[in-house]
């Protein structure tokens, strides 16, 4: 006969671990969870991004406003459609490090003239900011603070 006590702790040593079928389920669950979740995390990452750039955008504007008011012209970048992150820190906003980051990582910026034959007569502008990964997505905003975004060759007024 066996005692009682060498029978518990037999019954104990066995129930430690997990089962295989419990381990499934909780890989299970975990993968169900990461399937929608990452995609819901890169859509608020590209979302951050775009705000980034907009507001970035409108910081341009302002600093025009008050470059105008000084110089009698706006400031306009020498290049187009290549980023001009760098020019545009130590030209409009007299910063080498600026408030534009020069990575060019997520999006592009430019300053063009829209009214103005020659950097000393620009009247009117548009600053633009263009995925760096998707050249049909842009935001613009002016000199009277009029936004557009383009997106696949459409125009829509707004951010």
């Amino acid at each position: 006969m066996v005692p009682r006590l060498i029978l518990c702790s037999i019954a104990a040593k066995k129930n430690k671990g997990f089962t295989l079928l419990e381990l499934m389920v909780v890989v299970a669950l975990i993968g169900i969870l990461s399937a929608v979740g990452i995609p819901a995390y890169q859509g608020y990452v590209t979302d951050a991004r775009v705000k980034e750039a907009q507001s970035t955008l409108q910081a341009i504007a302002l600093e025009q406003k008050s470059f105008y008011s000084e110089n009698f012209r706006y400031y306009v970048t020498p290049a187009i459609n290549v980023d001009q992150s760098a020019d545009i820190n130590s030209g409009l906003f007299d910063s080498a490090s600026g408030p534009l980051k020069t990575d060019a990582q997520f999006y592009i910026f430019w300053i063009e003239s829209t009214i103005g034959a020659d950097s000393l007569t620009v009247r009117a502008f548009s600053a633009v900011a263009q995925s760096a990964t998707d050249a049909t997505t842009r935001f613009t905003i002016n000199q009277d603070m009029s936004k557009n975004m383009t997106f696949e060759g459409a125009v829509i007024d707004g951010w």
